[in-house]
């Protein structure tokens, strides 16, 4: 499925980030507690580091640079890792790049999602671009994906702040739409090899599940084996549906909201003549 783009969203994609950044580098600013726990085994200031080391790479491969972490051994790592390695090449990045400085780490996001920004007003955005374990994807999936991980690491570090973070609607959606769709669907690469991809848990060999919210794209998601594709509705039948809204889709797909209560409140509701088959994809679904 090729990217559907407009102007107008490719220009609210790229405003949204720059929001969420300045949010985010303020935050940091503000933090008084950086060795506080974030988010798994990382601190405020790790997880900082981490949001700050993707924004390089991001800024890097959109224009298809040849070093895009800055280290040989790290761009192999790049390359070859497949999701299940993401947790060696994240520590990998983090011991390669040791600045915990809260304030010099705000300065790094700033500039260097400033040159993601920068680049990305010169570049196609639909045209495809390298990205990790060999993925190929459009080149507003980049800044999507920095989105992404702007909010969701935001908010990480919000919670051990004991502040508030607010995740829009809008902003969920696009990240939706223009990185996660362009994944499941794309070019994956070696990205989504081994022995696990995200929703394999608990599901037939194949389904198909039709995702609809009123902020995103209506997609159908086909996982046959180990093969996964994104269609427009209106083709096979469907196993389930799902209606959804976007920020919640958003924290249950990484693990910030338990599925269950996402269920409960409604704000992800399966129906169709397999709903079961659609939560236990949700369930097991993992996504970088």
């Amino acid at each position: 499925m090729e990217l559907a783009l407009t102007d107008q969203r490719w220009r609210d994609l790229r405003d949204a980030l720059a929001e969420a950044n300045h949010r985010f580098t303020r935050l940091l600013r503000d933090c008084r507690t950086p060795d506080r726990l974030a988010v798994g085994k990382w601190s405020v200031v790790e997880t900082a580091a981490h949001t700050a080391i993707v924004a390089r790479l991001n800024a890097t491969t959109i224009v298809d640079g040849p070093s895009p972490l800055g280290d040989p051994g790290l761009d192999r790592l790049a390359r070859e890792s497949t999701f299940a390695e993401f947790g060696r090449l994240n520590d990998a990045a983090l011991a390669h790049y040791p600045d915990r400085s809260t304030e010099r780490l705000a300065r790094r996001l700033h500039e260097d999602v400033d040159l993601l920004l920068a680049r990305a007003n010169d570049v196609d955005p639909r045209e495809l671009r390298p990205w990790l374990g060999g993925a190929r994807l459009p080149a507003a999936s980049h800044v999507a994906h920095q989105l992404n991980e702007t909010l969701i690491h935001g908010l990480d570090i919000a919670r051990a702040m004991g502040v508030p973070w607010h995740i829009p609607t809008d902003h969920a959606a696009l990240t939706f739409d223009v990185f996660l769709m362009r994944l499941l669907g794309g070019d994956s690469g070696r990205l989504l090899g081994g022995s696990r991809t995200p929703g394999n848990g608990g599901t037939p060999a194949r389904i198909a599940i039709e995702f609809r919210s009123k902020h995103t794209t209506p997609v159908v998601l086909t996982r046959d084996g180990g093969r996964l594709s994104v269609e427009p509705p209106g083709g096979e039948q469907v196993d389930a549906r799902v209606r959804f809204d976007p920020t919640t889709m958003m924290l249950t797909i990484f693990r910030r909201t338990r599925l269950a209560r996402a269920v409960a409140t409604g704000k992800v509701f399966a129906s169709g003549r397999r709903p079961w088959a659609a939560v236990n994809y949700l369930r097991g679904m993992r996504s970088p």
